[in-house]
């Protein structure tokens, strides 16, 4: 039975099989599609800068025209139009016209606004698709972690048999049959609360596409994403391409706008109005013509002081708040790349070494506490000790490579581009 275990143990490795097909499979492109079309947050972005579009001819279009009825000089004696030849019925038309160069104002920073919206729809729909690929590692961390437990179960099992065959023929104790037993009660409460975990990360996940439901199904393996890219070469391509940063831009340009808008508001503004005025035939029998007249008129643009200048210092100090915004923007990209890419070097390290060294050596110490245990010259608590190390360490490889996808997919957010994780098939390693 030691045999059978020897040979289970020295199969272990850090890529186990899924053992069971399940009803859905979680792959990632597939989901990020979903996401884009179900996504109540994305919905509500776009809906928002659609919207802001449409203020666009809103603000370039003149003022409405006012139109009015009435009556000039109507004798309040005898209410007669016939009495007064000063008595009329009046029509009257008018037409504000801002002056030159403001209406098109108004359009083009309406313009820069509406663009900035749409750069950060583009900017969220980048955080919710970093969102759920964090969600979905995280997912994939438990898958791995579950799988791990299981086969550590199986193996306890078998140890178990194997001393509780021992302890029937006077070859061990009670007290390592009652270990072997607690041992395998400890890893079943781990999986228990790993499914919780993995429970709620499923529910968060439908959130993010917008379900009603938790997903359902095991997510499909990945590969760690590679990236070649130097650190300047990624802070030049955000500096490009960050939809943040065109947003900010969009906002700076209306700022400009707008303290242009707010100086031309120095200049009047003016309105041409035209009045028909119908006049009725006296009551001593003379005829009147009627009358029409034209009036244009300005607006007085005299309150500098408590009105326009400070309208001119509110803008500058708007377009200064957004250059502000996007210096600091810049900053946080140069910091966050750094910062990732350290988190990204430290995972590969951290995987390596579990890969490469860790984990062999676990295996190799518990083959070994194996062998003396089945010769009576080893201890079954330190074989258990050895045995709980390399689940610790199975599980550390799967988070830390959980943790290293995460830090892609958010360095993808810091430069508004992308990484690309290529599914792999489970590999079955005998």
């Amino acid at each position: 039975m030691l045999k059978n275990i020897l040979l289970l143990i020295a199969g272990m490795t850090l890529f186990i099989p899924v053992l069971a097909a399940a009803e859905e499979v979680i792959r990632l492109d597939d989901i990020l599609k979903e996401a884009e079309a179900n996504s109540p947050r994305l919905a509500a972005m776009k809906d928002k800068y659609q919207a802001a579009y449409e203020r666009v001819p809103q603000a370039g279009a003149l003022p409405d025209p006012m139109f009015g009825i009435g009556v000039q000089n109507l004798p309040v004696d005898t209410l007669s139009f016939r009495q007064d030849m000063m008595t009329s019925k009046m029509v009257e038309l008018s037409q504000e016209f801002p002056f030159f160069g403001k209406r098109r104002l108004k359009a083009e920073a309406a313009w820069a606004e509406a663009r900035a919206m749409e750069d950060e729809y583009a900017e969220e729909a980048l955080t919710l698709r970093s969102d759920i690929r964090m969600a979905v590692y995280e997912l994939y961390m438990d898958k791995k972690g579950l799988e791990v437990l299981d086969r550590s179960r199986e193996l306890l099992d078998a140890l178990g048999k194997a001393v509780q065959a021992r302890y029937s023929v006077g070859g061990g104790s009670l007290k390592d049959v009652i270990k072997v037993q607690l041992e395998s009660s400890m890893l079943l409460e781990k999986k228990i609360a790993l499914e919780k975990e993995e429970h709620t990360k499923r529910a968060y996940l439908g959130s993010l596409l917008g379900r009603d439901i938790p997903v359902s199904g095991e997510v499909e393996d990945i590969t760690p994403t590679e990236i070649t890219a130097s650190r300047d070469a990624l802070v030049e391509e955000a500096l490009r391409q960050r939809p943040a940063l065109k947003s900010a831009g969009e906002r700076i340009k209306k700022g400009t706008l707008m303290v242009e808008m707010a100086r031309k508001e120095y200049y009047p503004d003016f309105t041409v109005k035209a009045d028909y005025m119908q006049r009725d035939r006296l009551k001593n029998g003379m005829d009147q013509s009627d009358m029409i007249s034209v009036m244009l008129s300005v607006n007085l643009p005299v309150w500098r002081n408590a009105k326009l200048a400070p309208a001119v210092r509110e803008a500058e100090f708007m377009k200064s708040m957004a250059e502000d915004e996007r210096e600091a923007r810049v900053k946080d990209i140069r910091y966050r790349v750094d910062s990732l890419l350290g988190e990204i070097e430290q995972g590969e390290r951290t995987m390596k070494l579990y890969k490469e060294v860790v984990v062999p050596e676990a295996n190799d110490e518990i083959n070994a506490g194996l062998a003396g245990y089945e010769t009576g010259k080893g201890e079954l608590m330190g074989l258990l000790d050895s045995m709980r190390m390399l689940l610790d360490y199975q599980m550390g490889y799967y988070r830390a490579l959980a943790s290293r996808e995460k830090a892609v997919a958010e360095l993808g957010v810091v430069i508004g581009k992308e990484f690309t994780t290529m599914p792999v098939p489970a590999t079955v390693t005998k």
